[in-house]
């Protein structure tokens, strides 16, 4: 009989140990868990910059373009009268 009660005790020691070491493993994943949805807000943030970013750099394509198409009609009246000066 004193055979099965230490058989018992060293099972539930066991599962106590087992226990133990899930929870902890619990409580880390949850830390991670929170970490992770931190990592998330800070790329959702990171890609709203980066939109943002892109919006600005093809605005400014966009204002580029327009003062090449201003320097060519420019060049081309200095052109125009420089040729009808002659």
């Amino acid at each position: 009989m004193v055979a099965k009660e230490d058989t018992f005790k060293n099972h539930k020691e066991e599962v106590d140990h087992v226990m133990s070491r899930v929870n902890r493993h619990r409580k880390d994943i949850n830390e991670m868990s929170v970490d992770m949805r931190l990592v998330l807000k800070r790329l959702d943030r990171l890609e709203k910059k980066v939109w943002e970013q892109k919006d600005t750099i093809e605005a400014l394509e966009g204002i580029v373009e327009n003062q090449q198409t201003w320097i060519a009609r420019l060049r081309r009246c200095d052109c125009d009268q420089g040729a009808n000066s002659s």
